[in-house]
């Protein structure tokens, strides 16, 4: 059973979670990132900083808060809940004078080994986001879109643009292979997800072909196999989107799965 925190940090303090007032990050705007515990470690903690850095910048703001003193609220948040596993949320919230660093836990996301092995659903939905390369809060298409993933007991939503091309999903980056072949969105039209960029990585390692392309919502049946990526998922295999089945057993999936999981390892074992 999932442990919950005790404990937020606003600019340093600690508060209790019950005191917690969400519509502090809705004045002005956020920019923020999702980092996975593990161990008790933030996992690709410096890509984050990095990333969260440049979602200021596309803003025309800048982070008025040094690396240093957010990674020290991060471990202050840990340690104080003492929690070594969840989602942690770091967001800059850009308010008149008035800036704002906060950290806080979420709900975790735990995909089980039936989604790993038999992989999820997901629906499409037409929706896009104003600035898709840059991490700001948009509370008005979150709410849609958790109500639309409740009400119909999928695990993930794929956005679709007016001119229906298919994007990112909702928190998550999605994949698509054909033949030996993995194809994705154009990184313009998308968030540049930190477990995307590792994917990258190991198709390029493992010379495997890698196509970003404006990809068709009618385009969808053409493939044989689809996953997404994400931060607190790694990598997860889809069983449908809509009505259209893939094979989540496609051993490219376990490829790419098997060695990311292992730059995870990699990663922890340095940081420990």
């Amino acid at each position: 059973m999932y442990k919950k925190a005790k404990y937020f940090i606003s600019n340093g303090k600690l508060i209790q979670t019950e005191n917690f007032d969400i519509s502090e990050l809705e004045k002005g705007f956020s920019v923020y990132e999702v980092v996975k515990i593990t161990e008790g470690i933030p996992l690709f903690f410096e890509d984050h900083l990095k990333r969260l850095h440049y979602s200021a910048k596309l803003k025309n703001k800048k982070i008025p808060f040094s690396d240093a003193e957010i990674k020290q609220n991060v471990f202050k948040l840990i340690e104080t809940n003492n929690l070594k596993e969840g989602r942690l949320k770091f967001a800059v919230r850009f308010y008149q004078s008035n800036d704002k660093l906060i950290c806080f836990f979420l709900n975790p996301i735990i995909p089980t080994s039936d989604n790993y092995k038999n992989g999820i659903t997901v629906m499409t939905v037409q929706a896009e986001r104003e600035n898709p390369n840059a991490k700001i809060i948009n509370y008005e298409l979150r709410t849609y879109i958790n109500k639309l993933i409740s009400e119909n007991a999928v695990f993930e939503v794929l956005l679709v643009n007016k001119n229906k091309i298919i994007t990112e999903c909702s928190k998550s980056s999605i994949f698509f292979i054909k033949d030996k072949t993995v194809y994705t969105s154009l990184s313009k039209n998308v968030l540049s997800g930190i477990t995307r960029s590792y994917i990258y990585k190991i198709c390029k390692n493992k010379s495997i072909e890698i196509i970003e392309s404006e990809i068709k919502q009618n385009e969808l049946h053409t493939f044989d196999s689809a996953f997404i990526t994400g931060t607190s998922i790694g990598v997860l295999p889809i069983r449908k989107i809509d009505n259209i089945q893939y094979n989540p057993e496609n051993e490219m999936i376990t490829l790419l799965h098997n060695n990311y999981n292992s730059i995870v390892e990699n990663y922890l074992s340095r940081n420990f």
